[in-house]
């Protein structure tokens, strides 16, 4: 009987002492592979259990912050990204696994935000995930000079390029636009967005508008009177003598427009 309980004995010792980072086989209910699963000749997949979650999550990082860097790429300019928080891979089925990145939380990837995360399992959706991300710009704003006040045209000379990086205001110059003036007064210093300027005023209400319509060769030129003020650029209504109703025109000078 002794001779027995030690013969039953031996195998579990073996395996109390098999090393812990040992590659194991599963043959009979195959591991979660990453599209990288290690593949050995005769078909038989092997995988280290102490290092899949890790190249799993490493994975899903490199894909989404590849996906953040390409949405940015359409917006034009220069972003900088890096995760937040190391990515959760939840657990699946066995199979091959992959990562699909699906959208960004927000428009423009500055500031927190993350992405949505498909995850499939032998190419096969089987959940969402997300990863969060923390995106800068890299570029060039500019800055008023010194204070300027309500209705300064927006000049070259007024205004100072610096480096940036970071999240700027929203609606950022990132060039000079013509034909705008501050529509509020502001500190030196600030950096001057959109919401800051209106368009210079080159027709007023009631002036009096060389209307412009050119179809193919032929062009017609008439006097009309504007409705609204409006500066380059921007959409006129205009009367004619006559008409019955007003037409919408763009305006291209003092005292111009062409038909829309």
């Amino acid at each position: 009987m002794r001779t027995l309980a030690l013969l039953l004995l031996v195998p579990a010792m073996l395996v109390a002492q098999a090393p812990a980072s040992q590659v194991e086989r599963m043959p009979d209910a195959p591991p979660v592979l990453l599209e990288h699963g290690v593949e050995k000749p005769g078909g038989e997949r092997l995988i280290e259990a102490a290092q899949a979650p890790g190249f799993a999550a490493e994975r899903m990082a490199d894909v989404a912050l590849a996906f953040a860097k390409d949405e940015a790429s359409k917006l034009g300019g220069e972003y900088t990204f890096k995760l937040t928080q190391p990515p959760r891979v939840p657990r699946t089925l066995p199979g091959v696994l992959s990562f699909e990145a699906s959208h960004l939380s927000k428009r423009e990837p500055l500031g927190h935000f993350f992405v949505v995360m498909t995850i499939k399992v032998n190419g096969e959706s089987v959940g969402m995930t997300r990863v969060d991300v923390d995106g800068n710009w890299v570029g060039t704003v500019f800055r008023a000079k010194a204070g300027l006040v309500r209705q300064t045209e927006l000049t070259a000379d007024r205004v100072d390029p610096c480096p940036f990086t970071g999240v700027p205001p929203p609606g950022f110059l990132t060039a000079i636009p013509e034909g705008q003036r501050l529509m509020r007064s502001v500190a030196s210093g600030k950096i001057l967005t959109r919401g800051d300027l209106e368009a210079i005023p080159l027709v007023q209400s009631g002036d009096k508008v060389r209307l412009t319509m050119t179809r193919e060769a032929l062009t017609i030129s008439l006097d009309t009177t504007a409705l609204n003020r409006a500066g380059l650029g921007d959409r006129v209504r205009l009367e004619i003598q006559g008409g019955r109703k007003p037409l919408m025109a763009i305006v291209t000078g003092p005292g111009e427009a062409r038909l829309q």
